[in-house]
């Protein structure tokens, strides 16, 4: 499955709309095209749309957490929607999806 990122942006918003397996094989490249994304000029507010993510495996929730503490120390908020199945459960269960669902700051 080859990764497919769409980017939306809405004022001082970009919204990145990921559509790949979350996992080794793809996480380190979806971390940076997310800091990419969250670096544009103006952009202040990241949110990452996981609906079209079928799987999602550790390696992957690293990446997310990554971009959670690039965000922080940026002066940025970043911020998970659109968990669905098994990849909500899994960040449910590890405490991950709560970490990533408020506005951090």
């Amino acid at each position: 499955m080859s990764l497919s990122l769409s980017h939306n942006r809405d004022g001082d918003t970009v919204t990145v709309a990921i559509v790949v397996e979350l996992d080794l094989s793809t996480s380190d490249e979806v971390e940076e095209q997310l800091i990419a994304a969250g670096s544009a000029e103006g952009v202040t507010h990241l949110v990452v749309d996981l609906s079209g993510v079928p799987f999602l495996d550790s390696a992957g929730i690293n990446a997310l957490l990554k971009v959670r503490r690039w965000a922080d120390a940026n002066e940025r908020t970043v911020r998970v929607v659109g968990a669905d199945g098994m990849v909500r459960e899994v960040l449910e269960l590890t405490g991950v999806l709560a970490h990533l669902s408020d506005t951090g700051q």
